[in-house]
């Protein structure tokens, strides 16, 4: 004879499924029906957009939400902001060689990924390039129209850098030589991206979309309930922005750099942010733009600079042996842009000549 009790727990179990699955359903007619909930805003000296598939939330809850999303961007300000005098990393570069400054788990998240990053690419991607940044007239020390530096001044900075002159101990991070700086504007917007899409996450959604300053996080699916579609820009100066590319993103992160969006002239010559710390100098080469898909958005963030410093073939070399990484150059050319992918890149776009 079955115990009641027993019965009961069957037949409970029994309807909480069929529960689960109308709401699955209803979720995904939801899904098909385009709705979704979208905001922007300002952050890391560039904007930020949040989109949730197949979820309207008004009111008081999505108060809550977008000031969870504010809060988490303004601590990951305040730990790497250079434009912030009291922030994490402006008092660890004013901190004295040989004095640990403690810091906090958002700014250890970087720099442990920072180091990861530094040993994988030999030096190619190097945080400590802050001297040199400000000197080029792209941080928050340089002057409005800063001249061209000079071979001494180059020098001098070059000798003052390198990621292996910098410790994280129990007591906290530590740099070995005075004048060293660091600056984290290539990998803290994709870390910010990150932290977004997992507090979403914490909060129950699924379909998410995060971009800050053109760093992207995409899980599960779109309002259509179907992978989000993401455009590759045309790498062109002053041109609108227009995709030359689609991309179908499910649960991956994208990441771009370029330099076609961050440059100074003077006297009729050209020079861009993102720098070489073996040379010093802005990278000169035919590489317009290259768009990273990784695991995570900071790795991404990192790797797009790195890898855009390397040029498309020391590039692709390079990502021969990190099969997780994928990744799409865009060359200049004499007869327009030339386009060079890894397979798993070239699997993702939905369309490549």
């Amino acid at each position: 004879m079955k115990n009641p009790s027993s019965t009961r727990l069957l037949w409970i179990l029994a309807l909480l499924a069929l529960v689960g699955a109308a709401l699955l359903v209803y979720d995904t007619q939801r899904l098909k029906s385009g709705v979704e909930t979208a905001w922007q805003g300002r952050t890391m000296g560039t904007t930020y957009e949040i989109k949730l598939a197949g979820m309207r939330l008004n009111g008081d809850e999505l108060l809550r939400i977008q000031k969870r999303v504010r809060d988490e961007l303004v601590a990951v300000n305040a730990a790497m902001s250079t434009y912030i005098p009291d922030s994490e990393i402006s008092r660890f570069n004013r901190q004295p060689a040989g004095m640990p400054l403690a810091i906090s788990e958002r700014f250890q998240d970087v720099i442990e990924r920072s180091f990861e990053v530094f040993g994988s690419t030999d030096g190619v991607f190097d945080p400590t390039l802050g001297v040199l940044i400000d000197l080029w007239g792209f941080g928050a020390g340089s002057a409005p129209g800063a001249p061209v530096p000079t071979e001494e001044e180059i020098a001098d900075s070059l000798d003052n850098m390198g990621f292996d002159h910098i410790r994280l101990t129990p007591e906290g991070l530590i740099k070995e030589m005075e004048g060293l700086e660091i600056n984290l504007s290539a990998i803290a917007k994709g870390y910010g991206a990150d932290r977004v899409a997992d507090l979403l996450a914490e909060e129950g959604f699924r379909n998410i979309y995060v971009e800050i300053g053109g760093d992207l996080v995409c899980r599960g699916v779109n309002p259509n309930g179907i992978p989000w579609r993401i455009g590759i820009e045309v790498p062109e100066p002053g041109a609108e922005r227009t995709a030359m590319r689609v991309l179908s993103l499910h649960n991956r992160t994208l990441a771009t750099s370029g330099d076609y969006r961050n440059f100074q002239e003077q006297k009729g010559q050209r020079r861009h942010h993102i720098l070489d710390p073996r040379t010093g100098r802005s990278v000169d080469h035919r590489l317009a733009s290259v768009s990273v898909l990784a695991a995570d958005c900071m790795t991404a963030d990192a790797l797009a600079t790195a890898l855009y410093v390397m040029g498309s073939e020391e590039g692709m070399a390079w990502l021969e042996n990190h099969p997780d990484v994928d990744a799409l150059f865009i060359d200049r050319g004499a007869d327009g842009f030339t386009l060079t992918a890894t397979t798993g890149f070239e699997e993702a776009l939905i369309a490549f000549p």
